[in-house]
């Protein structure tokens, strides 16, 4: 890790940490994503600054909605804090900030260009610090958490809990920030080397002594397939305060849902195959995954390529229709779809020698193009939404755009 672009990165923390505890207004609105990474951030940011004695209302999205926006920019709220998400929606969010207010977003996505004087946006990438494999949306919460106050870095486990989710841990290590983050929970004791091998060989004494993965998969139960029963409320507790019996088992319900909704879609793909159009495959499972999450859809498309049904260089594209409820801000216009991206590991060997464009670059354009907006988009990973009628263009544009090799 580079030492002056940490502490660069750090003293943005401190800057942006200073323009809270300064505000006149000790109530402040935590934005944040639904899954672990976003889960983990939104549990740091709330600790933190409960212990700095603000008073912390937390609402989990799944992604950055222009339609949500105005229910978010309230004249009531007057600090704003976005976590796991905005960065690539900074120039929507400052249309919608209101004179007197205070905005600051805390990012991993590579960040959208321009400049927002409207609002502060703190990004590793910025500090060229690789979002997408040393600093997990957590991580970069726990950075703020301990520019608020030193006594914040026992955060420091749900940070590397954050790193796993995001897939930023590899056979037990990580790189960059998520490393700092990992030796002190070890050094602190609240991560315990499980002697076993494989990924994450960490168990968590505050879930019950559950490795990362175990209790990633928790966190994606409650958080994404509970979502639209309120389960990230769950997750958000369980994060802090560790995991009770209501939570256990709301999580396995929401868990048995999913791999009932995955089994029955994994069988409709072996009977009919997956469409294709030069190295896109696509899905588009509508609405039979509800009542789950729209997170959902990246997991399945995970599923379809750790099942082989995608062998060969392919971008796998998954498509899943959401309702027109939000559990957390109310009704809005439906009629869109969200649109999840993965791909293969021999294109992922492809993207990484310079052969094929990556999701960064594949994606906004031909979301845009498509009547839609890219919201989280890292190079191996993406998502956008699209209007619901525009899914056969989204293909063409993709198909067209991928196959010009980079």
């Amino acid at each position: 890790m580079d030492a002056i672009r940490l502490e660069n990165f750090r003293e943005a923390m401190r800057a942006s940490a200073a323009s809270l505890t300064d505000a006149p207004c000790r109530d402040i609105t935590l934005i944040h994503h639904n899954d672990t990474d976003g889960i983990t951030a939104g549990a740091i940011l709330r600790k933190s600054l409960l212990r700095s004695g603000f008073s912390v209302e937390n609402i989990p999205v799944e992604r950055v909605h222009p339609a949500f926006l105005p229910a978010i920019h309230t004249p009531a709220r007057r600090l704003i804090l976005y976590a796991d998400l905005g960065g690539q929606s900074a120039d929507a969010i400052c249309r919608h900030i209101r004179e007197g207010s205070r905005v600051i977003i805390i990012d991993h996505h590579l960040p959208a260009a321009g400049e927002f004087p409207a609002l502060r946006q703190v990004n590793p990438e910025h500090f060229g610090i690789s979002g997408d494999s040393q600093c997990a949306a957590a991580a970069a919460a726990c950075l703020f958490a301990l520019a608020l106050d030193g006594g914040n870095e026992d955060q420091a486990a749900l940070a590397v809990l954050g790193a796993v989710g995001d897939r930023q841990m590899t056979e037990g290590r990580c790189e960059g920030i998520n490393a700092l983050f990992l030796d002190t929970a070890a050094r602190r004791g609240d991560l315990l080397p499980s002697g076993a091998g494989g990924d994450t060989p960490w168990l968590f004494p505050r879930f019950q002594d559950r490795d990362l993965r175990e209790v990633d998969r928790l966190i994606s139960a409650l958080a994404v397939n509970g979502y639209y029963r309120r389960g990230a409320d769950l997750a958000l507790e369980a994060c802090m305060n560790g995991p009770d019996e209501k939570v256990l088992a709301f999580g396995v319900e929401m868990a048995a849902v999913q791999r009932d909704r995955f089994s029955r879609e994994m069988d409709r793909i072996r009977r009919e195959g997956l469409p294709r159009e030069d190295h896109i495959l696509w899905t588009d499972v509508g609405e039979r995954f509800h009542p789950l999450g729209l997170k959902a859809i990246g997991l399945f498309c995970e599923e379809i390529i750790r099942q082989g049904a995608a062998e060969g260089e392919y971008y796998v594209v998954g498509f899943q229709r959401f309702s027109g409820e939000n559990p957390y801000l109310g009704g809005f216009a439906g009629g869109e779809t969200k649109v999840s991206f993965r791909v293969t590991p021999g294109l992922r060997r492809s993207i990484e020698r310079g052969e094929r464009p990556d999701l960064m670059r594949l994606v906004p354009e031909a979301a845009q193009q498509a009547g839609g907006f890219a919201e989280a988009c890292h190079r191996f990973a993406a998502a956008c939404t699209i209007p619901e009628e525009r899914t056969g263009d989204l293909v063409a544009l993709l198909a067209n755009r991928a196959s010009v090799r980079a």
